[in-house]
């Protein structure tokens, strides 16, 4: 039982870029992959640090994939760019448990439309 071995920023990396596909190498991330990590850490959270502001962030490499020491990068810069502490935020990464120990909620751009009501159904 006390045998696991601690967890890794580079293991974690691994294991969250083969996220929902298996056949992956585990060698590249992509955003999607990277965000649902950030979202499982508690680091995205849509007020201080948004999905457009990862965007923006890992656009600047101009590819869709980021291996490690890129994506290390994109972190650093995230993290320059919002104020945090690089080194917590790394704790956190690595500290979160493995893809789907935790739910996450990726929030759907048509989520809006659950909530809409017509104009003239809202109470003035």
């Amino acid at each position: 039982m006390g045998d696991e071995e601690a967890a890794t920023l580079d293991g974690q990396f691994f294991e969250f870029s083969k996220l929902l596909d298996n056949k992956r190498s585990g060698l590249t991330i992509t955003l999607y992959r990277s965000d649902f990590w950030m979202r499982q850490a508690k680091i995205l959270d849509d007020r201080k640090v948004t999905m457009t502001d990862t965007g923006i962030l890992f656009n600047k490499y101009s590819k869709s994939e980021l291996d490690f020491d890129e994506w290390l990068a994109f972190i650093s810069d995230l993290c320059l760019l919002k104020g945090l502490n690089e080194e917590k935020v790394q704790e956190l990464l690595t500290n979160c448990g493995l893809p789907g120990q935790i739910p996450v909620l990726v929030p759907q751009y048509r989520d809006f439309y659950l909530t809409y009501k017509p104009k003239e159904k809202m109470a003035m």
